[in-house]
């Protein structure tokens, strides 16, 4: 694992007590219970955890895509739960990026402009927000596939645009779910490679979920989430 990043105030992300139960019927299916966790400017976290553990329900919460049962979530501050949906939005496009498993970028679009809309969704001119996208996918190696549609990418290109778009807002942090799971080793060491230079560069934090205990080690903090528990990893245990 890296050093310990430098710490900054206020937590790009914050949880407290955070608690996720699925209601089918009369059957209530907890996920987990009372979990912590806070994330600081330019810190990098990986979280670990077997498939079903909740590792991915845990990311969707944090992000404001998802609503827990209890407990409360911090973005920059700002309580999630007493935002309105549109607030929630607003405050998610501002200060989070988001990178999946699958790229889902939007067919019918270019790189380029799969990469400007969330800068136009943040009010910026187009001049502006296709500047912006255009440096980014330069940045990632894209430059000259800017007018491509993701059917025309490879796997590895349209992930780099994917990560591209993750971070073209310079949020606060980048939660990403798997990102290279769907890449052939070599590709995936290479797109997470650029994940975290991209982070040092834009100064955001990195909030992983992974399987590849491998890149977890990368990462300033590992935390492995296990029968509704998150604890942290000690570097000889990871």
């Amino acid at each position: 694992m890296n050093e310990t990043a430098p710490m900054d105030a206020t937590p790009v992300i914050r949880c407290e007590g955070l608690a996720k139960t699925y209601a089918e019927g009369a059957l209530n299916t907890p996920v987990f219970n009372a979990l912590d966790l806070t994330v600081h400017k330019r810190e990098t976290v990986a979280i670990l955890g077997a498939s079903g553990a909740g590792k991915s329900t845990l990311l969707h919460l944090l992000g404001g895509l998802d609503v827990p049962t209890s407990g409360e979530v911090f973005v920059a501050g700002h309580r999630m739960n007493g935002l309105s949906d549109a607030e929630r939005g607003r405050l998610r496009n501002r200060s989070l990026g988001f990178v999946y498993q699958f790229h889902h970028l939007l067919p019918e679009f270019t790189a380029l402009e799969n990469v400007m809309m969330p800068v136009l969704l943040g009010g910026a001119e187009v001049v502006a927000a296709r500047q912006r996208a255009s440096d980014l996918l330069e940045s990632v190696g894209l430059g000259h596939r800017l007018g491509h549609k993701p059917g025309e990418l490879s796997g590895g290109e349209r992930q780099r645009a994917a990560v591209a778009r993750a971070l073209v807002n310079t949020p606060a942090c980048v939660l990403g779910d798997e990102p290279t799971g769907n890449l052939d080793e070599k590709t995936a060491s290479i797109v997470f490679d650029l994940m975290l230079s991209l982070n040092r560069e834009q100064g955001t934090s990195l909030v992983l979920v992974t399987h590849d205990r491998r890149l977890a080690r990368r990462l300033d903090r590992v935390m492995e989430l296990h029968e509704g528990k998150l604890r942290e990893l000690q570097p000889h245990e990871v």
